[in-house]
């Protein structure tokens, strides 16, 4: 409620001057459920991920709350809103991954994500472009997190982990010798 209170002073003081405040509020608020929702999927892995299990679902409830109120308020699209939840579907690609891998991938996804909805909010194109702009953003964050789970996965492979899966019980360690995960994430 203090978001959606504070935007109408915002929306007053904007009439005065000519930097379209409430608009950027607004998105701001509305990248909140995507952010959340990425906070709550680093929440799985081994070794102990930076995220605890309280966090992620405090993380996940929230994002579904301020989603649910941002829809009803209508400062958010149906589009929108399912995109804000992509994050889940970015368990699958990195699964069995070590989180000094894992962590970065996905907040690295979230900030792909988190771009395409800023350029949907503020595009002036029309709704099916708009729509578009989500479906390309999407699709580009899915295929850069396969394509960084399949440079991790040759890494492993190259380093010798056979059957098993690096930093998981009875696997040797990683070093901190491998390829970091920048790398990974853009190497072609």
């Amino acid at each position: 409620m203090l978001i959606f209170k504070s935007s109408r002073r915002i929306g007053r003081l904007e009439e005065k001057g000519s930097f379209p405040l409430r608009s950027w509020l607004m998105t701001l608020t509305t990248l909140l459920p995507l952010l959340l929702v990425s906070l709550a999927v680093s929440a799985e892995g081994f070794p102990r991920p930076p995220v605890s299990a309280r966090a992620a679902i405090i993380s996940s409830g929230l994002a579904v709350i301020s989603a649910v109120l941002l829809l009803a308020k209508r400062w958010m699209t149906i589009e929108l809103f399912l995109f804000s939840f992509l994050p889940y579907s970015l368990l699958v690609a990195f699964d069995e991954i070590s989180t000094a891998y894992k962590t970065p991938f996905i907040f690295l996804c979230a900030l792909i994500l988190t771009a395409g909805a800023i350029f949907y909010r503020h595009s002036r194109a029309s709704r099916s472009w708009r729509d578009l702009i989500l479906l390309l953003t999407a699709a580009a964050a899915l295929v850069m997190a396969w394509h960084a789970a399949s440079n991790f996965w040759q890494m492993a492979a190259d380093l010798g982990y056979v059957r098993c899966f690096p930093d998981a019980f009875g696997c040797a360690p990683l070093t901190g010798q491998e390829t970091p995960w920048l790398v990974l994430f853009f190497k072609l």
